[in-house]
């Protein structure tokens, strides 16, 4: 149950989330009910097939060394991988979430590097084929994925990833690494691109509701960092520790599986899921059945198909082929070159040369005796064998070396990157705080503005209405003075016609004592000898007391006032 073990203890996972949110609490609290976790399900075991198609062996117990196994067609006595002298493919099961350790139903990805390893330095061996169905797993396994697969290339072995249901987050991963992607079904899935981790954690110091029992954790003064990131979740629910680390393992997937797959897009980078239909040449490369995916792996060790070329930058090593296979299924298909330890003495009858071209111009011969018990080399020839086998060996100590400098570039290239993204996710932070804090201030500033421009409004809209109100007011003072001035100018206007009228009078009456002034004057001045004779009135002799000259018109009467005479004047007109 070391997969049990794993899943309590590991933090990082490359994996579906519904997954590992499911089967998380499952695997913590029955783990002691073997049933309910599938334990008496067999293991998917890594197999080698044949040129005939058929799987020579089973190996259940894939890291013990020197077993002897079965084999079909009368063979006995295999002692592992190394003594297996038949062409075949490593075909390689990957089934379920994916550890290190492996569980009941898998193998680890540790076996899994070991198995690959170990078939990789047989030279009959062709080529991988991982047959694919898992949601993923931890995020460590990568590392044992890359070395087996890199150490199959260094060997100028193919490794081709076939997904058979789903192929998430991990799987993913995995088929980044190898050369070639391939789905059974179009609607396979694949996808879920991302790091996330999951695990249950405890405060220090709290209780067990069912035990009474406390849980303390304690450290040495030293150890500041030791277990930081899970107790500042812990105590502080502060996962910055956690998601920096998440973050960089992120942008490490990203980058790789940019690197294998250069038509995906941040959309297929962003953890979501795919039908494999609608991802085909982008995260794979076509469909395939297990028997054409396993002929397609002999095809490629023997150099009739090319690979596809869909990254730059993958070195494979060059590699002696000893036999291969090709047809429309691996089932029906036969090698095309008798291994070397089935040599006969049928070759007399055969050109060698054409036969065994390599190792003849290797030697630099024309021609081979082959008997019966063999053929055997000369001094010569094992001189010359001998001179290319050391060529050939510091060529490969060259490549080692060569390797192992290009190692340590990338290991400081790598290094370099891992600096730069963590001072570019600094400065990212720092530029979001400078970010959030100048929001901030202008959002303060902006309100400031605003509740100044919202006092100076009230003010002016108070002034305005001070304003109106004092409009209204002077317009209602306006209209009462216009009221008054119409009054006034009608009195005006009686009044003008009243002095209009008195200076009419006024006018009449002078011109009457005009006339009595001059009749008086010429009665002073020429008297007439009769009454009524002369310049005198019609009532000379009569006296003063007649008081008009006329009838029908009012005489105006010096010795009244204007007054009384203007009533005497308004009776008379009355009285006519």
């Amino acid at each position: 149950m070391n997969g049990t073990l794993e899943i309590y203890t590991n933090r990082e996972w490359m994996i579906l989330p519904a997954f590992v949110h499911g089967i998380l609490p499952t695997v913590m609290y029955n783990s002691q009910n073997h049933s309910m976790l599938g334990i008496d399900r067999e293991k998917k075991s890594p197999m080698a097939i044949g040129a005939d198609g058929r799987d020579i062996f089973r190996e259940y117990e894939v890291t013990d060394d020197g077993k002897t196994y079965p084999m079909y067609d009368g063979w006995q006595g295999i002692d592992y991988l190394k003594d297996l002298k038949q062409p075949f493919v490593n075909v390689i099961p990957i089934d379920g979430p994916i550890t290190r350790n492996g569980g009941a139903c898998s193998y680890g990805s540790k076996d899994i590097r070991d198995w690959m390893m170990k078939a990789s330095d047989n030279p009959y061996c062709q080529g991988h084929l991982l047959v694919v169905n898992t949601p993923g797993g931890s995020a460590w396994v990568k590392n044992d994925f890359q070395q087996g697969i890199d150490y199959a290339h260094s060997r100028g072995l193919r490794v081709i990833d076939l997904v058979d249901g789903m192929s998430a987050s991990a799987g993913e991963y995995l088929a980044s690494l190898c050369d070639e992607v391939y789905v059974v079904n179009l609607n396979d899935e694949l996808g879920c691109v991302g790091v996330m981790a999951s695990f249950f954690t405890m405060k220090n110091g709290s209780k067990n509701q069912f035990t009474d029992e406390t849980y303390r954790e304690y450290y040495d003064p030293e150890s500041v960092d030791k277990n930081k990131e899970i107790r500042d979740i812990a105590e502080e629910e502060d996962a910055t520790l956690l998601i920096e680390e998440l973050k960089k393992l992120g942008v490490e997937f990203r980058a790789d599986m940019k690197k294998a797959f250069p038509n995906a897009t941040d959309e297929h980078l962003k953890g979501k899921m795919f039908a494999a239909k609608d991802v085909m040449g982008i995260l794979c490369d076509g469909q395939m059945l297990l028997g054409d995916a396993i002929n397609r792996v002999f095809a490629l060790g023997s150099g009739a198909e090319k690979p596809i070329e869909r990254t730059a930058g993958r070195k494979m090593g060059k590699r002696l082929k000893v036999g291969t296979a090709t047809g429309s299924a691996a089932a029906s298909a036969a090698p095309t070159t008798t291994p070397i330890a089935q040599v006969s003495t049928t070759l007399n009858s055969i050109n060698m040369k054409e036969k065994f071209p390599k190792i003849f111009a290797l030697l630099g011969v024309e021609a081979m005796e082959c008997k019966e018990d063999g053929t055997f080399f000369n001094a010569s020839l094992l001189e010359t064998l001998e001179g290319k086998i050391g060529e050939m060996e510091q060529a490969n100590a060259d490549a080692k070396a060569l390797a192992e400098q290009l190692t340590n570039e990338k290991n400081e290239l790598t290094a370099k990157v891992e600096s730069l993204t963590t001072e570019h996710a600094a400065a990212i932070e720092q530029l979001n705080t400078d970010h959030a804090q100048a929001i901030d201030t202008l959002k303060a500033e902006h309100q400031t503005k605003v509740d100044e421009l919202n006092a100076t409004v009230e003010e002016k809209q108070n002034a305005i209405a001070a304003l109106e109100q004092e409009k209204a007011d002077l317009q209602a003072d306006v209209n009462a003075k216009a009221e008054n001035i119409e009054s006034l100018t009608t009195e005006l206007n009686g009044a003008k016609a009243a002095v209009e009228t008195a200076e009419q009078t006024l006018a009449e009456r002078d011109q009457q004592i005009s006339d009595l002034n001059a009749q008086i004057a010429e009665l002073e001045q020429n008297p007439g000898e009769q009454p009524q004779a002369g310049a005198a009135p019609q009532t000379n002799g009569q006296g003063a007391q007649a008081p008009t000259v006329g009838v029908g018109q009012y005489v105006y009467d010096p010795n009244l006032s204007y007054t009384e005479n203007m009533k005497r004047k308004d009776a008379f007109e009355q009285g006519k």
